[in-house]
């Protein structure tokens, strides 16, 4: 008689326990191996990514300790009332005439989340003023203003900038005499130029 039925192999379960569960040797070995990985991993991947430590060089061979790069520069994100930044604080004092029917703009470069505090003065006289900011390589009428006012001799504040880009001030005398503006500055900005 010719047997069709499929021939199944008989497994060793010397290494199994009554139960059917792994025995201690095996979980051992497993445990050991499931250490070895790990290890590999924190070493090859995880300290240089997240550290800068490179103890093999194969974190900068895969490209691992430039993420721990980026992250250096990248600014923490806040937490509660404390807000770090990586750009250094800067104070600048700027002072700008206007001749009648003229006006001027001082921006700061600043980054999203960068931060200012400010305070400008009219002498001899009010200004229109509109504060206002722009993202980088924008046309010349793609603006967003902040605050707007005329008839104005001062302001003082606090500016947390909404987006990357340049963001300031636009002073315009409309009175027939010299007006002087000054500005003070100081805060975490890369930069504080006249357009």
């Amino acid at each position: 008689m010719n047997d069709s039925s499929p021939r199944h192999e008989l497994h060793d379960i010397s290494d199994l326990d009554p139960n059917g569960l792994p025995s201690a040797k095996r979980l051992i070995q497993a445990s050991l191996v499931a250490l070895a990985v790990a290890g590999g991993v924190l070493t090859i991947a995880i300290l240089p990514a997240e550290y800068g430590l490179d103890p093999t060089g194969l974190g900068g061979k895969l490209g691992l300790t430039a993420l721990h790069s980026a992250s250096v520069r990248t600014p923490p994100a806040p937490q509660g009332p404390l807000q770090q930044h990586v750009a250094p604080y800067r104070t600048n004092t700027v002072t700008v005439t206007l001749a009648p029917r003229q006006g001027a703009e001082i921006k700061a470069v600043m980054e999203e989340g960068q931060s200012f505090v400010f305070e400008w003065a009219s002498e001899n006289g009010p200004v229109y003023v509109d504060m206002h900011g722009d993202p980088p390589n924008a046309p010349k009428d793609v603006f967003t203003s902040y605050w707007t006012g005329a008839d104005q001799f001062s302001a003082r504040g606090n500016f947390q900038a909404p987006f990357k880009g340049n963001h300031g001030w636009y002073w315009e005398n409309r009175t027939d005499h010299p007006v002087t503006i000054r500005l003070k500055t100081s805060g975490f900005y890369e930069s504080l130029f006249m357009p």
